[in-house]
Formats: C-alpha cells, sequence, structure tokens
C-alpha cells in the first residue's frame, strides 16, 4: 500500500517540500552531477590541467541543459557546442592581439542580441558564449590551441550526451514535475483568489495579485503543454494528459466564481464572503498538497471533500432565500447562490483532478477529443526569424547593436585599464545583465551588483580556507545552484555564477590572479556599461501596449463568440480560449515591467490595470457561461435561448470592437425585458442575468481598451 503525505516517516512539512520538490531544484542537481561526472572522469587519466580544460568545455554545454522535449535538448545542445567551439578558437587565435580580439567579442555579441529573436532558450547561448570569452582572457598556455580546442569541445560534448541520456531516463519524472509545478501555481492562484473574499480587502489590490498570480499560472501551464502534450502516447504520459485537461477544466470553473465578484463585494453579508473565502483558502491548501504529491516519490494523491464547509454555505443561503420567499429577489442573492454554486462545482473538480493523477486512474477515458499539438509552443530556428529582424525598427535589431556596442566599449576600457579591470569580467557582467527590456536589465542590474559582491567574498574566502584541489566541489556546488535559480531568483544565481566563474578562473591561472574583491569593480563597470548602453536606441516596451491591448481585445472577441453558444466544438474552444488567456497574461506582465521605465505615463498604467481588471472579470464571465450549460443545458428552452445568446454575441462583438470600426450594436439585453417572472433560481432568469453582465463587462473593456489606447 503506498503511503500519503500524513503517514509516518513520508511525513513532509508543506512548505519544506514544495521548495525541495521543483524542476528547477532537480535540474541544477543534474547539471551539478553531470559537471562532476565530466570533470572528476577526466581528472584520474589526463591529470587536472586537461580536467580543467574539460570542465570548462562541460560548463558552456550546461548553461542550456533546461527541462524541455529530448530533441529540443539535443538541438540546443548542438548549437550550444558548436558554437562555442568555433568561438574558442577564434579567441585563443585572437589573443594577444587587442583589435582581433576586439572584432570577435562584437561579432560574438551582436550574433548573441540577434539569435534572442528565437526566445528564452536562446539566450542561453549568448551566456556560453561570453563564458568563452571569460576563459579566454587567460588561457593556460599549456597546451596547442588546436590540442585545447578539441579538449574544449570534447567536454562538450561528454556533458551533453550525460545530459541526452538523463533526460531520456527521467523524461515521464520531468513531465510529472513540470505538472506540479503548474498545479503549484494554480494554488497560489486559488490562495490569491481568497482574499477577494475578505470584506476588510482593498478590492483593486487583491485583484491585481490575483491577476499576478493568474499570469504566474498561465506561464507554468505553457511550459507544461509544451513537454505532456509531445511525444508518443504511452499510459504514463497519458496519465499526465489527462490529468493537465483536469486542471485547466478546474481552473475554468474556480474562475467562473469571480464572475458576481463585484457584486459580493458590496454585499452585507459579509459572513457568508468570509465562509466563502475560508472554503476557497482550504481548496488552494488541498491544491498544495496535491503538488507535492505529484513531485514526491512514493505517494498517491488524496482528496477530501469540504461537505461541512458546503452543507453550511447552502443553509445559509437557503436561509437568505426563505427570508426573501413572495419577494422579488435581490440580485445579491443571485450571486451568493451562484457563487456557493460554482464553489461546490470547484470541489468537485478538484476531486476530479486528484482522481486523474491516480495512478488507477482511466487516462483514455478522461482525455477530451482534441488535437493537443495544437496548444503546443512550436520551437524553432528558422533563418526566416532572423531576416525579419534586418531593420533597424526591429526590437531584436536594436538590442543587437546595444549589446554591441556595450561590449565593445568594455573591451576597450579594459585594455585602457589592463592593471585595473578583468576584462572577462567586464563582458560577462555586461552580457548578463543587459537585456532587450529596460526593467529587466535595471533589474538584474540590481541583483548582479548584490550576487556578485557576496560571491566574491565567499569566494575569496574559499580560496584562502580550502586546498585548490578541493576548490572543485564549490565549484559544482555552484554551478548547479546558478542553474537552479536562473529563472527563479536571478541574485542567487548572480551570487552562484560568481563563485563559478571566479573559482574556474583560478583553477585555469591561479598565479594571475589577484585578490577577488577587485572583480567587484569589475562588476560595477560592466553593470554601469549594462545600464547606460540601454539608453542607446532603446526599444521601450510601452510602444507595444497598443498592439498588446489590441490582441486582448480580439482573442476575447473570438472566445466569446464560443462561449455564448450552447453547442460547440471542444477543441476551437479550448484553444480560443487558451489564446484569450495568453494574452491577458502576456499584458499583464507588460505592464509589472512598466513600472520601471522612465517615460511612462502613470496615469496610463492606472489605465491599464484597470482594464487587466475588466478584462479579468470578462474572462470569468465567459468560463460561467460553460458551467451554466453544463449544469442547467436541461433546463434551458431551446428557441429562447438561442434567440438571446445571439443577441448577446452581436452585441458583445461590438462591444469588443475596437475604434474606428464599430459597427451599430443591436438592442441591449435587460433583465426586465424577458422572463423575469419565471422565478430567481431558474435556469432562463440565470441565463439571462448572466448574458446581461456580460455585455456590461464587454462594454467595459471595450471602453477601457480604448482609453488606454489614448493613453499610450
Amino acid at each position: 500500500m503506498r503511503k500519503s503525505l500524513d503517514s509516518g516517516l513520508f511525513t513532509i512539512p508543506r512548505r519544506l517540500g514544495v521548495a525541495l520538490f521543483r524542476l528547477h531544484i532537480e535540474n541544477g542537481i543534474f547539471v551539478a552531477l553531470g559537471m562532476a561526472v565530466v570533470a572528476l572522469g577526466a581528472a584520474p587519466f589526463f591529470g587536472r590541467g586537461v580536467a580543467v580544460l574539460v570542465a570548462t568545455g562541460a560548463l558552456c554545454a550546461s548553461v542550456v541543459d533546461l527541462p524541455g522535449q529530448i530533441a529540443i535538448k539535443a538541438r540546443m545542445f548542438a548549437l550550444a557546442i558548436g558554437g562555442t567551439t568555433v568561438l574558442t578558437l577564434a579567441t585563443l587565435l585572437a589573443h594577444g592581439t587587442p583589435w582581433a580580439t576586439l572584432a570577435v567579442v562584437a561579432a560574438m555579441s551582436f550574433a548573441t542580441g540577434l539569435i534572442s529573436a528565437y526566445g528564452r532558450r536562446a539566450l542561453g547561448l549568448g551566456t556560453a558564449a561570453v563564458l568563452v570569452i571569460l576563459f579566454g582572457f587567460d588561457p593556460s598556455g599549456s597546451t596547442s590551441v588546436a590540442a585545447h580546442t578539441t579538449i574544449f569541445a570534447a567536454g562538450g560534448l561528454i556533458y551533453a550526451a550525460f545530459a541526452v541520456l538523463t533526460a531520456i531516463l527521467l523524461d515521464d519524472r520531468n513531465r510529472r514535475l513540470l505538472l506540479g509545478e503548474a498545479v503549484r501555481a494554480f494554488g497560489i492562484y486559488v490562495a490569491a483568489k481568497a482574499e477577494l473574499y475578505n470584506p476588510k480587502a482593498r478590492p483593486r489590490l487583491a485583484l491585481q495579485s490575483l491577476i499576478e498570480a493568474h499570469e504566474s499560472f498561465v506561464e507554468r501551464l505553457q511550459a507544461a503543454r509544451d513537454m505532456i502534450f509531445t511525444g508518443e502516447r504511452t499510459p504514463k504520459r497519458m496519465r499526465w494528459m489527462a490529468a493537465l485537461v483536469a486542471l485547466l477544466d478546474c481552473f475554468d470553473t474556480i474562475l467562473s466564481g469571480d464572475a458576481d465578484i463585484e457584486t459580493l463585494r458590496q454585499s452585507a453579508h459579509h459572513h457568508l464572503l468570509r465562509r466563502f473565502g475560508a472554503l476557497t483558502s482550504d481548496i488552494a491548501g488541498d491544491i498544495q498538497q496535491l503538488a507535492l504529491a505529484l513531485v514526491t516519490p512514493g505517494i498517491d494523491p488524496a482528496f477530501h471533500g469540504h461537505d461541512n464547509q458546503l452543507q453550511a454555505i447552502a443553509n445559509e443561503v437557503l436561509r437568505l432565500e426563505h427570508a426573501h420567499a413572495g419577494q422579488d429577489e435581490p440580485l445579491e442573492l443571485s450571486a451568493l447562490r451562484s457563487t456557493a454554486n460554482k464553489l461546490a462545482q470547484t470541489v468537485a473538480r478538484v476531486k476530479r483532478l486528484t482522481d486523474a493523477v491516480n495512478v488507477r486512474a482511466d487516462a483514455q477515458a478522461l482525455l477530451p477529443n482534441v488535437d493537443f499539438g495544437a496548444f503546443v509552443q512550436r520551437e524553432t530556428f528558422n533563418p526566416k526569424v532572423l531576416a525579419a529582424q534586418l531593420t533597424l525598427s526591429s526590437p531584436v535589431m536594436r538590442y543587437a547593436i546595444r549589446l554591441t556596442l556595450a561590449m565593445s566599449c568594455g573591451y576597450l576600457i579594459t585594455l585602457m585599464l589592463p592593471d585595473t579591470l578583468h576584462g572577462g569580467w567586464v563582458l560577462l557582467t555586461t552580457m548578463l545583465i543587459m537585456r532587450a527590456s529596460y526593467s529587466m536589465t535595471k533589474q538584474r542590474r540590481n541583483d548582479r551588483v548584490v550576487g556578485t559582491v557576496i560571491g566574491c567574498i565567499i569566494a575569496a574566502g574559499l580560496v584562502h580556507v580550502m586546498p585548490f584541489d578541493w576548490l572543485f566541489l564549490p565549484i559544482l556546488i555552484t554551478i548547479g545552484s546558478a542553474h537552479a535559480f536562473a529563472t527563479a531568483d536571478y541574485r542567487i544565481t548572480a551570487l552562484s555564477a560568481s563563485i563559478t566563474a571566479l573559482l574556474a578562473v583560478h583553477f585555469l591561472a591561479p598565479d594571475i590572479q589577484g585578490l577577488f574583491f577587485a572583480r567587484i569593480f569589475d562588476t560595477l563597470i560592466g553593470s554601469g556599461l549594462a545600464w547606460l548602453f540601454s539608453f542607446l536606441l532603446p526599444s521601450w516596451e510601452w510602444r507595444n501596449v497598443s498592439k498588446l491591448v489590441g490582441a486582448v481585445v480580439n482573442a476575447d472577441r473570438r472566445y466569446a463568440d464560443l462561449a455564448l453558444m450552447r453547442t460547440r466544438d471542444d477543441h476551437t474552444y479550448r484553444l480560443m480560449r487558451k489564446r484569450a488567456h495568453d494574452a491577458a497574461a502576456n499584458l499583464s506582465a507588460t505592464v509589472r515591467r512598466l513600472v520601471d521605465e522612465p517615460q511612462i505615463d502613470r496615469r496610463a498604467l492606472v489605465m491599464l490595470n484597470e482594464f487587466l481588471g475588466a478584462n479579468y472579470l470578462l474572462a470569468s464571465d465567459l468560463a460561467s457561461m460553460r458551467v451554466l450549460f453544463r449544469l442547467r443545458a436541461k433546463e434551458l428552452e431551446p428557441a429562447t435561448t438561442e434567440a438571446l445568446l445571439e443577441t448577446a454575441r452581436m452585441n458583445v462583438a461590438a462591444a469588443l470592437t475596437l475604434p474606428g470600426t464599430k459597427d451599430a450594436p443591436v438592442t441591449r439585453l435587460s433583465r426586465r425585458t424577458r422572463g423575469q417572472n419565471l422565478g430567481g433560481a431558474n435556469a432562463m432568469t440565470s441565463l439571462l442575468r448572466r448574458l446581461v453582465h456580460i455585455e456590461r463587462t464587454a462594454e467595459r473593456v471595450g471602453a477601457l481598451a480604448a482609453k488606454a489606447l489614448q493613453e499610450v
């Protein structure tokens, strides 16, 4: 019998377990293990000097060792090893000739900037390239150029072979971890949602926190899709596919519960709101326990329903209904009843999600008839992507120019101050800090300086207290931690990477290294260059806001057109829903970064946040339609329902058409025009109430979009 989280030796504090059993942590551990295999395997046979060279090749290859599909991983290794080997050869040949080295630095920088067009993974190639430059500034001189290059490439190839083999063996584990990351992000989202029901919470701040949690969840969800929805459909993989689909349906259901949040916030029944919040918070805790069970070996997830809480809520709603018997039902009572029902449905969906990840689940029966490949983001290295950037109006081209000039300037400064600055370290700092986004450059600048100061202190201490040959152990540890926290906490990555680079260069040329505190000055120079050159040919993100707002509104319109149908193609509906959430998450991420841009109008930020809030409520409204159709389809009168839906679709489409292309809207729906005498709990009345709310929310989204476009 498998253990549960509450039993004996398997008892794990949730916070500790969720912190330890993480994809990035395990990835960092295996990167460190791969480095150990390569370097320690070479040392007994070829000596320390060769082992260090082999390790530098492995280190450069390890930079691109990120979780993902095996085919993509192999392709990234091929690009990294091939590119860094050529760059190693060029750096060694140019060594001692400043202008030749400058040409190598400039060419490497420009290429790194351009390939950023291929996305986040491609940035790792730039990091690997600048590490080559760092090591090339202090060649050991004990081997020929050909031998040095060959040994370097061999280290990368051996590491890549180890990493690919490990990825094959751990493929199921990685899929499970990615699912666990998505479930964990969903739990954080649900916890943020609970705060909306707190009568004392500030509504705008609570909604903003919820939108940010939604953005993070959407990102984790896509990472899970990209891994889980690809490859051959083995029984294990189908299990994770079914679980991911169940997670999406669970999200859709709990999202629908926010459709009436504005009405609920105005309700005087605070005791019921507190019950809603307590239940939602408990559900978030259940989801976090599920995330932990997913990633903890030997544990099957378990879920216990919240029958007592649900019954208490149902009894209180029933009491309010009796108190208003024979009267026109107030809007808040309809909202309270609807929210209570959706919370009950959420509990049922979380139970279904738990069942889906159980080893005994029938995955095939849980999978919908959709093309899962359509939900995967395809990574491509098509040359046409680069060709499209060869214009000064391209943000990628402008970034490549900025980076090239900053790196070239950094190298020239080191030539003028050869006894003060270490050129490789200045260039490494500049490369790692500078990003296409000003906001990210600013944040990485701060994190890099703090991390480097602490890292230099630690590295200097290690050099003085540890035997030389034993310094390889902290290098392994810091390589793993730098890799692990690259996307989680860049300060830890900066600290760990500083220790790695300093000790690695110390291994290569211990005689020419002074006190590592000098590297702090190098870091300040490099970070200053990255920040100053970010103002040259800048690509301010506020210039993209109009496009992103338009993408959100257009995605909403297509999603609403399908959501407002009784019957629809499930594949198309899910795809349009995904695109609407993705568009909102992209805008949300951009708005958060806009705060750091010096030229942004604060009124525009306020307007954009209001737009995001209204858009989130519209998404909740549209999600509630699916819940309504699922639960009460048989109660709806077909002809009247179709007439109402057609009117709503036309009105919503008109409301979500950007200025300049609007058609005249048809007659707006009204709660008093149809069906009010049917009773408060009648399905047709519930449908009409929801459609009226959707129309009003869509009009608000359209109006706020127009104002936001005017502000930016």
